[in-house]
């Protein structure tokens, strides 16, 4: 049986930067990355690319959010010296605040606090419903609308 090439991909590598990479250069090699994979791209197609895309676009979101955050990239560092091309869900836990997930809006931040406090507690419709309007209020930001996706898929299942 071969390996899926996504479980093959270290962070770095599935968003294209370099492990020095900074944090503009991060956001803007997700936004590149989100044009191809979000979702939405695929809607339409055969339930196969899209359920892909999905898959992809989620880990792209996991890559995004680690790197993004100074101590979970700490983390991820010690783990690839390890062989561990992924953070595991416990290793995430203290996912970054609002403040770093780039939000502008001051009508955004406190949906988006709900949605993390949610997330934490795994309360995926309210984390869902609270990522939904801080979007609302803040169109376009690329890590709501990842951490929304993730969100939905974890309701799918």
């Amino acid at each position: 049986m071969s390996r899926d090439r996504l479980e093959l991909l270290d962070y770095y590598t599935l968003l294209s930067v370099s492990s020095d990479a900074t944090a503009d250069a991060i956001r803007d090699a997700f936004h590149a990355f989100a044009l191809k994979f979000h979702p939405d791209r695929h809607v339409g197609g055969p339930p196969e690319k899209i359920a892909r895309a999905e898959q992809i676009f989620r880990r792209g979101a996991e890559a995004y959010r680690v790197l993004l955050d100074p101590e979970l990239r700490r983390r991820y560092e010690r783990a690839l010296e390890k062989g561990k091309l992924r953070l595991d869900d416990d290793e995430q836990e203290d996912g970054p605040t609002t403040s770093r997930l780039g939000i502008k809006s001051p009508k955004a931040r406190p949906f988006a606090s709900k949605a993390q406090e949610a997330i934490r507690k795994q309360d995926w419709k309210t984390a869902k419903l609270n990522l939904q309007i801080a979007l609302r209020h803040e169109p376009g930001n690329a890590l709501l609308e990842a951490r929304l996706a993730d969100v939905e898929a974890r309701l799918r299942k």
